[in-house]
């Protein structure tokens, strides 16, 4: 239950997929809404130690100068929404300053999971 995401000029990208079943329904149609997604949540597919050894996902993405990465928990992605996610990855902070606000942030709107995050930008070499 934990997302990856990338800032490139403006642009926030999702790097990766969630590996449970409420992901899976809603790829297939299910709604927000729908009852049956709540719980599905924490049906998990995969993750470190599952019993029948599922592959793990490998991406290859470039690093450039300016991209900032984020690797973060349930607790934060559930908790604040796409624009919001973008404008605080592109503030021009420090990231341990930016990983501050996001855990402020997702905590002010409900903090219903735990909340961890790293954020990373590529510096010019």
């Amino acid at each position: 239950d934990s997302r990856a995401y990338r800032l490139r000029n403006g642009l926030l990208e999702l790097l990766t997929s969630d590996h449970n079943r409420a992901w899976l329904q809603a790829v297939h149609g299910a709604r927000p809404g729908d009852p049956p997604l709540a719980a599905a949540r924490y049906q998990l597919t995969r993750y470190v130690g599952h019993p029948a050894d599922p592959e793990p996902d490998l991406l290859y993405v470039s690093l450039r100068p300016g991209d900032v990465y984020c690797l973060c928990t349930d607790g934060v992605s559930e908790m604040l929404d796409h624009p919001r996610l973008a404008r605080r990855l592109g503030a021009d902070a420090d990231p341990v300053k930016i990983v501050h606000v996001l855990l402020s942030d997702a905590l002010a709107a409900g903090g219903q999971d735990n909340a961890t995050v790293a954020v990373v930008r590529v510096e010019p070499s």
